[in-house]
């Protein structure tokens, strides 16, 4: 492909001398064959022979665009069209009673239970679970091996023992969501977990049962929301990030990798650490934490001062001139 051609493909402008290429490549090692993006300053090492970027560059062939990645991945699924199988496997197990819209795509090893909902042109990967009556949007990527609908995290404790609470709900995925491999997601107790429209789940993560999720929600791997939280729109959940059970979440708030979220976070906001709270207070408070050995021998020292100075009021010399113990800091 030509540079003009490329300009054309996704709605920029051709600026310098010509080019073409034959594959893509990351700016790190592009050669005269491949195109590559630069949403930053392009390495003086950078030979590719196309360049998307968002300022032309003198001397070199550019495509112009506002956003350099997006026009990437418009070239991406141009050059790597994604190729499915159409309807139902044979390996796969539908119930009778399940629903397919148009266009959706159902792998070997999958299984859809009864009186589920499958969207138009919705994909369901080898090996993934859908338990009976679980609704899934248009549009949506169900990866292998994810779980969804399974019995929720409750349990009841008698003097006879400890009683399983039935699960009589189910779960609602919105349009264009995609689960990642080896999701989770438990159908609720009486009503609904909800997955709203736009949430992106990477893989391994486990979504309680009864949680509410608004619509744009991102959850890095290993995240963990336990039942009954609600997470506002456009929420960005870390790796491993784990939510407590009926954790308020506002909408936009942004949790760092490992986080633990308790109570209710203001939305707009970023958070980390354990518990999570606002970005600036945790890193200070990590600051002093480095200190802390320093500080105690400080401690220890001013203690042992101040006994001299009281030993030496009470009628003592103080002038032991031994120095204060070394003690383990706790």
């Amino acid at each position: 492909m030509d540079a003009a051609a490329l300009a054309v493909l996704v709605g920029g402008v051709h600026a310098g001398p010509d080019g073409h290429f034959e594959t893509v490549a990351p700016l790190t090692g592009a050669g005269p064959e491949h195109a590559a993006y630069a949403e930053r300053a392009v390495p003086e090492d950078c030979a590719a022979g196309v360049l998307l970027v968002g300022e032309p560059i003198e001397g070199r062939c550019c495509v112009v665009v506002g956003d350099p990645k997006a026009a990437f991945i418009t070239l991406l699924r141009h050059l790597f069209p994604e190729m499915h199988p159409s309807g139902v496997h044979p390996g796969a197990h539908v119930d009778p009673s399940a629903r397919l819209g148009v266009g959706a795509v159902i792998y070997p090893g999958a299984v859809v239970g009864a009186d589920c909902e499958i969207g138009e042109n919705t994909i369901i990967f080898p090996n993934a679970v859908l338990y009976p009556r679980t609704i899934v949007g248009r549009r949506c990527r169900i990866h292998a091996g994810a779980v969804i609908g399974a019995d929720g995290f409750s349990y009841h404790p008698t003097a006879d023992g400890i009683l399983k609470v039935p699960q009589v709900g189910r779960v609602v995925i919105g349009d264009e969501v995609e689960v990642g491999a080896g999701a989770t997601i438990d159908r609720a107790f009486l009503t609904e977990t909800r997955i709203g429209d736009g949430v992106k789940l990477d893989n391994l993560v486990h979504v309680g049962h009864n949680s509410q999720l608004g619509r744009g929600v991102i959850a890095a791997a290993q995240t963990g929301i336990s039942g009954s939280c609600t997470i506002g729109d456009f929420v960005l959940l870390g790796g491993q990030v784990g939510v407590a059970d009926h954790c308020e979440i506002g909408p936009g708030a942004q949790l760092g990798a490992r986080a633990a979220a308790h109570g209710r976070l203001a939305g707009g906001q970023a958070y980390l650490g354990v518990p999570a709270a606002p970005i600036r207070l945790t890193r200070r408070m990590m600051a002093v934490s480095r200190r802390l050995p320093e500080m105690w021998r400080m401690l220890q020292r001013l203690r042992h001062t101040v006994d001299q100075l009281t030993e030496k009021k009470s009628g003592g010399n103080g002038l032991s001139g031994e120095p204060p113990p070394e003690q383990e800091h706790p």
